[in-house]
This record gives structure tokens, C-alpha cells and sequence, in this order.
């Protein structure tokens, strides 16, 4: 006997994840934007430390809040906790329920769970392509209309590492509707290091703006799963009340409060991520292949009609690279910066591949 499903669940595609590899770490892994450095000492030290208190439920959340709060120069009440950042997206798509505002935005090519998540909790999505690969903010508001209740923006994009910049952002929410939230995905935001980056923390008190950030990413806490939004602190209240109790686990929370006090370890994995980013660019333009600038922790590499075979090609060599077809963009591969070791093992085998 099978249960009915409704048809909005049924069209809901698989979140398209990276390919599964096989056991062994001789894998080089650059196919999901991880860190490829394990996470600060600190962060083993103390997870290692609590394990005998997980008979507890977690209490060091206003600890972690308290720490980013001090960083951004806000209250604590400005900060909402959650089990990475897709639990804040649910969050805000569960807090903002509005009769008549039943619309999401999205950009595409983008992450793909803004849509899924989007459609799971009821709302209408409606998208907005990228011009050149870039996120033209011109016609995302040039999108909104009555029922638009909630705008995604990933920034540096995912999966192609562009951005827009402070001074767009900042017109394009002075042009905002009222009941419109802006949810500003900086999942990568540690590794831009464009001087026009926006300041979109900086403008929370004056517009609707949820900044998600991340540790999965540049503090290399991916596998314990937490990230943080930012906002006015009355839609952090009512963002909190649509979380689930307990939702971030011990390890996580002790896990985040260690790397927030290792600035030295962040510093060398982001110093190291420009040198593997400067490695790539040289290399790929010397095997005459369009990459794309990237303020992120990955390049986006147009190989052409043949992506799809060379990433089955890497995989037979355990190189795992991200192949494009699911954002639409059939012709590319997004590589993520992994060691040196592992950047060089990459160019390397692509070269052997492209003779």
C-alpha cells in the first residue's frame, strides 16, 4: 500500500549532491566546496574535552551567540543559531508565512536548496537568470511584484563564485517594497576579498536583511553542521520561535565557540586558499580553458561539450570535481581549492586528459 503524496512534493527534485566515493583517503575531494584543512587544534581539543557531557543537552548557545555578536559589533539578540545554514533558510520560509504573499525569488544557476525548501513550505518560486554569470540585481527587483515575500541571494554565488557589490545592494534594497525579505546567503564571505563586498550586516537595522553565514566552510566544520543568521532583533524573535528546541548539538556549538577564537588558523586557510586560486588561474589559462574570478573557495572552469565524460574521467582517477548539468551549465565544472597537494594532482590529471 503506498500513500498519496501531493504533486508540489512529488516535482520536488533530489538536492544534487557531489559523488559518492569510495572508501580509503587517497580520494582527492574537491566536488563539494569543503575545507580541505582539518579544523583548528582548539576545536579537537575541546570537542574531545566535552564528550563526557553529552548526556546533556547543549547550553553553550548564547555563548556562541555573545562571540559573533562582539565580532560584528551587535547585541546577541541580533543572532539566531541554527543547524547550518539550511536550517536558517527553513526558518525564514516558515517565519514569514503572509497571506497573499504565497512568492519566493530565487537567481539561477544558485544553490539549489533555496527552491526545494521553497517548495516545501508552499510558496511559488519565480527566477531570475544571471547575466554573464553574475547576479544583476537590476532585474531581481525588476522580478518583485504583490505576492514576493521572500528574495534568496547567494553572495559570492554558488556554484559561480561572482558577486555583486555594496553599492548595487545597497540601491537595490532603498528600491525595496515593504514585506519583502531579503535572505543574503554569505556562506563564502570569508574567502572575498574584494574591497567591494558588501556590507549587508550593516544595514539589518535599516531594511528587511537576514545574513546567513556559515562555519562549514572556512573554519572547516562541515560535518558537524552550523551556521548563524543575522538580523533586526525583532525578526530574530520570531525567526527563534519557528526553530526547533535544541536543534544544534553540543559538539557543534562547542565546535563553532573554539574556531571563533583561532584567528590565526582562519587566517592561514584563507591565505592559502588564494594561493590555490592564483595556481589555478595560471595553470588553466596555460591549458587555454575559460575559469572564472572567484571571491569564493572554488572556480568555476568552462571545459565545454565534453565536461560531463571528464568528470567520469577524474572520478576513474579519484579526483572528484562537481560537473554542471544540474545548474544548467553543462559546459563547466566547478573545482573546489583543496591543498596544494591536491590542486597540482588535479592540473595534472586534466592535463593528461585534455592531450
Amino acid at each position: 500500500m503506498k500513500l498519496s503524496i501531493d504533486p508540489s512534493i512529488q516535482r520536488i527534485p533530489f538536492y544534487p549532491k557531489a559523488a559518492l566515493y569510495g572508501a580509503g583517503g587517497d580520494w582527492v575531494r574537491l566536488s563539494s566546496n569543503e575545507n580541505p584543512y582539518q579544523p583548528s587544534g582548539r576545536v579537537i581539543e575541546d570537542i574531545v574535552g566535552a564528550l563526557p557531557e553529552v548526556n546533556r543537552y547543549p547550553e553553550s548557545e548564547s555563548e556562541v551567540k555573545a562571540l559573533l555578536a562582539l565580532r560584528y559589533g551587535l547585541k546577541p539578540q541580533n543572532v539566531l543559531i541554527g543547524n547550518g545554514s539550511n536550517e536558517m533558510i527553513e526558518t525564514a520560509l516558515k517565519a514569514l508565512k503572509l497571506s497573499g504573499r504565497t512568492e519566493v525569488l530565487v537567481t539561477e544557476p544558485s544553490f539549489a536548496f533555496y527552491r526545494i525548501a521553497a517548495t516545501i513550505y508552499g510558496y511559488d518560486v519565480a527566477s531570475v537568470p544571471l547575466d554573464s554569470l553574475h547576479c544583476d540585481l537590476r532585474r531581481v527587483a525588476h522580478a518583485i511584484n504583490e505576492k514576493t515575500r521572500v528574495i534568496f541571494l547567494c553572495n559570492p554565488n554558488n556554484p559561480t563564485g561572482t558577486i555583486f557589490d555594496d553599492e548595487a545592494f545597497a540601491a537595490f534594497l532603498n528600491a525595496l517594497p515593504p514585506e519583502v525579505l531579503v535572505v543574503v546567503d554569505e556562506a563564502y564571505a570569508e574567502f572575498a576579498d574584494s574591497s567591494l563586498f558588501p556590507r549587508s550586516v550593516s544595514y539589518i537595522d535599516h531594511y528587511p536583511v537576514f545574513v546567513l553565514r556559515t562555519f562549514s566552510k572556512a573554519y572547516g566544520l562541515a560535518g558537524l553542521r552550523v551556521g548563524y543568521g543575522i538580523a533586526e532583533e525583532s525578526l530574530v524573535s520570531f525567526l527563534e520561535r519557528t526553530k526547533q528546541p535544541f536543534s544544534v548539538n553540543m559538539m557543534a556549538l562547542i565546535a563553532a565557540r573554539a574556531a571563533l577564537s583561532d584567528e590565526h588558523h582562519l587566517s592561514k586557510v584563507l591565505e592559502n586558499n588564494r594561493k590555490g586560486k592564483e595556481y589555478f588561474y595560471g595553470a588553466l589559462r596555460t591549458l587555454g580553458l575559460e575559469v572564472l574570478p572567484s571571491e569564493a573557495n572554488f572556480v568555476l572552469i568552462r571545459i565545454g561539450p565534453d565536461a560531463e565524460a571528464l568528470t567520469h574521467r577524474l572520478f576513474e582517477k579519484k579526483i572528484l570535481v562537481r560537473w554542471l548539468g544540474g545548474y544548467d551549465l553543462g559546459e563547466y565544472i566547478r573545482v573546489t581549492v583543496g591543498t596544494m597537494d591536491e590542486n597540482r594532482m588535479f592540473i595534472e590529471a586534466l592535463t593528461r586528459l585534455l592531450a
